[in-house]
């Protein structure tokens, strides 16, 4: 929202003209107002500090790549193609649903149709191969590596699709930086197969927007009284009722729904990307292929906000993490 409230002012962009995704990992600094009580600790002071600095520099980086990119325009063809990656596999449900498509946008040079520009992909998986205590994008960071090693001069960029219940079949390695490098090549070589194989299809149809939102409800809150005594019994779930009694006390009143952004952006009848917010179950992006034309249609989560789990009712009905 801070992003898109100072893009606004520097260059007239609309908010649903800026579309922002996230590759999500456990590599990275947490940023401010999102999952806040994740530890199940106060945050130290000297940590907030570092925090706030983190959060500052990274909505300023965003406002001053989206700025570079229009400075930065040029005439350029755009095509797109859908490949193949399995290295992602259900993490929840053994022989459970999977998504291993991978999309692919392609930004040529209309001056110079050899030249490419950018390249843009996403993939159904959590960053979860990594989780030491050092900064990285992951199996992610290293396939747009991989992406700008096969096309020098290129900017690559990754994302993530409906990947909330699908992990790396390596499993979280802790600090195997090779696997998750080994897991980001794949990536980068089959954007380059699918590149070299003729079969990119171009997209020549105006370019649209749209953005809405619905209100997804909660799970009934706990009554005050059910706080205090998960209070009483400690443990993550007693500091989270501690800091939702802080609330009551100061008179705030809990949400009852998430305000849930859907964002699209389709060119004409040849393409319809789908944004859609949260850490998303992988059954919305199967039924949503199914159901429509799956040869015009791309799917994200991880897009947005960051608020909360977005299961389906097969995972509701399953329980557990990321599902209740």
């Amino acid at each position: 929202d801070e992003v898109a409230r100072r893009l606004a002012r520097t260059t007239g962009l609309t908010r649903s003209q800026l579309i922002v995704t996230f590759t999500h990992t456990h590599c990275a600094p947490k940023v401010n107002g999102a999952a806040d009580n994740i530890f199940a600790e106060p945050i130290p002071a000297e940590h907030q500090t570092h925090l706030d600095r983190y959060t500052e520099e990274l909505t300023a980086g965003l406002v001053s790549v989206v700025e570079a990119a229009l400075a930065d325009r040029q005439p350029a063809t755009l095509s797109w193609g859908v490949g193949q990656v399995d290295f992602a596999m259900n993490r929840r449900t053994p022989g459970g649903p999977v998504e291993h498509a991978l999309p692919c946008l392609i930004a040529r040079s209309a001056t110079e149709p050899t030249k490419i520009r950018a390249i843009y992909t996403s993939y159904a998986c959590h960053c979860v191969t990594l989780s030491h205590n050092l900064l990285s994008g992951d199996w992610a960071g290293y396939a747009v590596e991989s992406l700008e090693r096969h096309f020098p001069g290129v900017v690559g960029m990754v994302s993530i699709g409906c990947g909330s219940d699908q992990n790396p079949n390596s499993g979280v390695t802790g600090d195997k930086i090779e696997v998750a490098v080994q897991q980001g090549m794949q990536i980068g070589d089959e954007v380059a197969r699918l590149v070299a194989d003729g079969s990119l299809r171009p997209l020549s149809a105006p370019l649209s927007t749209s953005r809405g939102e619905i209100e997804l409800p909660f799970q009934p809150i706990p009554t005050r009284a059910e706080f205090e005594l998960m209070k009483a019994a400690g443990g993550a779930a007693g500091y989270n009722a501690t800091t939702q009694l802080a609330r009551l006390e100061r008179g705030d009143t809990l949400p009852k729904a998430l305000a849930y952004p859907i964002q699209e952006c389709h060119f004409g009848d040849q393409l319809c990307m789908v944004f859609l917010a949260g850490e998303v179950g992988v059954d919305y992006a199967l039924r949503l292929r199914r159901e429509l034309d799956a040869q015009r249609l791309w799917v994200h989560g991880y897009s947005h906000d960051f608020g909360a789990y977005i299961p389906s009712e097969r995972l509701l009905a399953e329980g557990g993490y990321g599902a209740g």
